[in-house]
């Protein structure tokens, strides 16, 4: 696409020796100067080793030419242009070009006619600085020059976005701009600032865009001719005069500086950035997302991947996909930054969907656009289960966390419609009744059977399968033999919990008789809400009951009794104190579904709290192996229960015993589990072949991207920006004449001010 013609590139010289010579080393390097000129134009140097060096270089193709006398900036850039009859770039003299920088500049020229002007991306560049905008930026230090030009060039949307006015650091102009519009204006922009904006001006109101390369980087060191207060004095006098030739191109200037309507771009560059530090990219897949700002971001699964994702972003960059409402949610940890997108997956169907078209593009283009190296899939529930599909076509290392039994079964905890517990149960009626109450299946489908084999199928492309203890691998190869080779026992590691509260502040008073019992999480029916309602209903006076933690709507939630104390939700590290405030002797956890592992066991022992269990699934067996307390059947009536707490509230041998093996154990650690991970990790990485999104995908993705401020996220979508737009008027109201005139009038004694600021409102609404 470069015209046969090829253009002139201008580079006026004034000393900055040392810069010029990597200038021009660049450009020899990485440009045609067969098919380009280069137009040199030493404007009086006093180095005496500016002429030598330019006279060195001239041949046919390298113009040089030596200024008598001074003419400054513009009329340096005026005497190159007018040596020229072709396209022209000015180029200042402490650049550094990088490679195939003037032919991606062409191309954007050439995409559209209106186009009069291009500036490329730079670090130090106003309006087309990166990251930072309208700053100087510095290099970072883990990029060459090269590099990071070829960052920007590979994650680039080549948007070409307009701009107001182009930056003369490297400004291509178009030769038909040129006889349109005439030159720099010389006379009143000599010594620089602020001639580029006047001929942007005229440009524009001649109907011609100013546009930027967003695919090209180039290096600006900034060196200034002219400093301090001589500069400052130009620059207000310039200011003036551009106000006064051009007052709304010099506003909508001002607004974009204010807006930086091309965001996108900087963000952008600003991530990719970050994500090239060397490190793997490891992306985990949830029903449920835990950002604070996420619904129904508290459950064991979400507390996992968040232990996960704090252990072990240090070592990876950490990609949480995961399901928000009618959203999904991706959300990128890189060390201490954090990078927000949200996509819309609203489903029609009300049943779970095995395959769907929407999830596997979506899913596809997150793996591509992002270069995961590694998924790990924790849950599935409305998801479909694309990921292992998408993953297998790409040959991404895939491993798969079982924290319930969704996979066999869609009722996610093996209890059957009348809330039994059901594993082993050979009943292929009692299935299809419990799914047709639970789920809407219609009983003549054989639904559990193709729930089976779809998850079974999705299951057997995980290069390992992991589990958290013994026992939910007992039930997974039960209802999956076939799997039983990828099945790893990994158990979950906590958090130490440590109490906010000073040892001798004071605990809440209750009756010095009174033996304290804690339900302590979430209490729905399958974690015994039921059994735990007949517990506080009928038990004795001496008894205090207290629940740390949601209920729900069941039977425990309209329990009223004077001693039975809610406290709501708390955050796990709230727990210690909670437990000394509340002198808990005892915790009940009593489901009566085989959980997979059970954190609520883990944080009583941190507590160093006796529990008593059901004798059920792996809550089972860690109360055996940690001999932290009792088992009662997962059948147990509240009168069995309640037996029990009788016999040991008295605090004698056999309750002094557990206390003091709870209080002995070491519990895994976060720490620990994640070391685990990392190492397991390590052993499954290959390397992957990474397809090339098309522009209009890469786009697409970074339409969902939510720009980080102080105040949490923002996005330039269509709620915010109506927002915006609200606060842009806003501005241009306040900064109006007419506004000033009204806090003038507003500040001044005289009668009648009411009415003339009401006349002063209405004239201005007649105006606009």
């Amino acid at each position: 696409m470069t015209p046969s013609q090829g253009i002139d590139i201008i580079i006026p010289v004034y000393n900055a020796f040392d810069d010029l010579v990597k200038c021009i080393d660049s450009i020899k390097a990485h440009t045609d100067l067969n098919v380009h000129r280069l137009v040199l134009i030493n404007d009086a140097s006093p180095d005496h080793r500016i002429a030598p060096y330019l006279d060195s270089l001239a041949d046919s193709n390298i113009l040089v030419f030596h200024n008598q006398d001074n003419l400054g900036f513009s009329g340096n850039i005026n005497k190159g242009i007018a040596i020229s009859n072709r396209d022209v770039l000015l180029l200042n003299s402490d650049t550094i070009v990088t490679r195939d920088w003037l032919n991606k500049i062409l191309i954007c020229s050439q995409s559209d006619e209106t186009i009069g002007t291009v500036t490329p991306l730079s670090n130090n560049a106003t309006l087309c600085s990166v990251p930072d905008f309208c700053q100087e930026n510095q290099l970072p230090q883990e990029f060459s020059l090269e590099e990071y030009a070829a960052l920007v060039e590979s994650v680039s949307l080549k948007l070409y976005p307009s701009i107001p006015v182009a930056n003369g650091f490297c400004m291509f102009i178009k030769r038909k701009l040129i006889d349109a519009i005439g030159l720099f204006d010389a006379e009143t922009f000599g010594r620089g600032y602020g001639e580029e904006n006047d001929f942007c001006y005229r440009a524009e109101q001649a109907g011609y865009r100013h546009v930027m390369c967003d695919d090209t980087y180039i290096y600006h060191t900034g060196t200034s001719s002219f400093i301090g207060l001589e500069k400052q004095k130009y620059i207000s006098e310039h200011e003036k005069v551009l106000d006064a030739r051009y007052p709304s191109q010099m506003q909508a200037v001002r607004m974009h500086c204010r807006d930086n309507p091309n965001w996108i771009i900087s963000e952008n560059i600003r991530m990719h950035e970050s994500l090239r530090n060397g490190k793997k990219n490891i992306l985990y897949l949830l029903q449920a997302d835990f950002r604070e700002d996420a619904h129904d971001n508290v459950g064991g699964t979400q507390l996992h991947v968040k232990d996960l994702c704090d252990g072990l972003k240090r070592q990876a960059n950490i990609f949480i996909v995961a399901k928000n409402l009618n959203l999904l949610n991706l959300t990128i940890y890189i060390n201490k930054k954090e990078y927000l997108f949200q996509f819309s997956i609203c489903d029609s169907s009300e049943f779970q969907t095995f395959r769907n078209k929407e999830f596997a593009k979506l899913y596809g283009l997150i793996l591509d656009f992002f270069q995961i190296d590694l998924i790990h899939i924790h849950h599935t529930l409305g998801l479909s289960l694309e990921m292992f599909y998408q993953a297998k076509e790409r040959n991404i290392p895939l491993l798969a966390t079982l924290h319930d039994y969704y996979h066999i079964c869609p009722t996610i905890k093996l209890l059957n419609a009348d809330g039994k517990f059901c594993m082993g149960i050979a009943d292929d009626q009692m299935c299809r009744n419990c799914l047709k109450k639970r789920c809407s299946i219609y009983p003549g489908i054989d639904y559990i059977q193709i729930w089976r084999r779809e998850n079974q199928k999705a299951l057997s492309m995980a290069d390992q399968i992991f589990v958290p203890s013994r026992a939910a691998k007992d039930i997974v190869i039960s209802y999956y033999p076939v799997l039983a080779q990828k099945i790893q026992i990994l158990e979950h590691g906590s958090a130490p919990l440590s109490s906010t509260t000073s040892p001798d502040a004071p605990s809440e008073k209750h009756p010095k008789t009174a033996f304290h019992v804690a339900f302590v999480g979430g209490i729905s029916d399958a974690k015994g809400s039921y059994c735990a309602s007949q517990l506080v209903k009928n038990s004795p006076k001496d008894i205090r009951w207290h629940l740390f933690g949601l209920y729900g709507h069941n039977d425990l939630s309209v329990v009223e009794r004077s001693n039975f104390i809610k406290t709501g939700k708390y955050n796990r590290e709230e727990l210690p104190e909670l437990i000394r405030k509340y002198q808990i002797d005892l915790i009940c956890i009593l489901p009566i579904w085989p959980e997979t592992f059970c954190y609520t066991i883990s944080e009583a022992a941190l507590c160093g709290i006796p529990v008593i269990g059901t004798d059920i699934g792996a809550l089972s067996h860690r109360i055996r192996d940690m001999k932290c307390g009792w088992l009662v059947p997962y059948e147990a009536s509240y009168t069995q229960i309640l037996e029990l707490i009788n016999r040991i509230k008295d605090k004698g041998t056999e309750y002094q015993e557990m206390k003091k093996n709870a209080e002995q154990l070491q519990v895994r650690t976060v720490s620990e589990m994640c070391q685990d991970y990392h190492r397991f990790y390590q052993n499954i990485f290959r390397e992957i072949s990474v397809p090339i999104l098309d522009n209009a995908d890469r786009h697409w993705v970074l339409d969902h991207f939510f720009v980080p401020n102080e105040q949490g996220y923002l996005k330039n979508n269509t709620i915010s920006g109506k927002l915006k737009e609200a606060e842009r008027q806003l501005w241009e109201i306040s900064h109006s004449p007419t506004y000033r005139m009204v806090q003038m009038i507003g500040r001044m004694k005289i009668p009648f001010k009411k009415q003339l600021k009401g006349f002063v409102f209405r004239a201005y609404k007649r105006m606009n």
